[in-house]
């Protein structure tokens, strides 16, 4: 990771809560439409679009993930990285409705025949084994096509909303830093400047 001080997050990096809706609105059709044909791989497709949007997890963190890391009890549903960036581990809250929106998709998995014991892993390549970083890329960006968004952004930009997201509705930067698994409230300053609404107000004034 660039230090904090050349690191920037700027408005092309991540996607609007409009822009995000049109997705989510094009995620949930496709979602649809494959459990009425039974289709494995638009199931998959919409829950790895969601659960990227609804925790912020790397593409990477999101690759490793199988059955067992997933805790979906609702009001304390919890999705465990066991090996995160620079080897770090821990848990990533997230919401009810994510918590039942996995469980869903658990059962459509069963059905569809595909494993969920513990060590299955939840999204399961064309070969049944973890999909590659590649793939959830190239899954992104058909995502992207397919809601009439512009493809310009790369599946990095889930976490950059995410953050974003999270800081504009709670403005508190420790939160932010927490779900992130910030090392340094630094690296999560970037996203505070750039939504810090005082500076905006002075910057009305110039000249005003």
């Amino acid at each position: 990771m660039p230090r904090a001080s050349t690191w920037l997050v700027t408005p092309d990096k991540f996607l609007t809560p409009p822009q995000v809706s049109r997705l989510r609105e094009y995620v949930g059709r496709i979602s649809r439409d494959g459990l009425a044909a039974h289709d494995r791989y638009a199931i998959r497709n919409g829950a790895i679009i969601e659960t990227l949007l609804g925790t912020g997890l790397r593409v990477s963190e999101l690759c490793a993930l199988v059955v067992g890391d997933l805790f979906l009890d609702d009001g304390a549903a919890n999705v465990l990285v066991r090996r995160g960036k620079g080897g770090r581990s821990g848990l990533v809250p997230v919401s009810d409705r994510l918590a039942r929106f996995l469980s869903e998709y658990l059962t459509k998995k069963a059905d569809l025949g595909e494993g969920v014991a513990s060590s299955d892993p939840v999204f399961v390549s064309e070969r049944r084994g973890h999909l590659c970083r590649s793939a959830v890329h190239r899954i992104w960006k058909g995502a992207l096509e397919g809601a009439g968004l512009d493809t310009r952004w790369g599946v990095h930009a889930t976490r950059h909303s995410y953050a974003v997201e999270i800081y504009r509705k709670t403005r508190d930067l420790r939160l932010t830093q927490r779900l992130l698994r910030h090392s340094s409230p630094g690296i999560t300053q970037v996203y505070a400047n750039l939504l810090d609404d005082d500076m905006r107000r002075g910057v009305a004034m110039v000249w005003a």
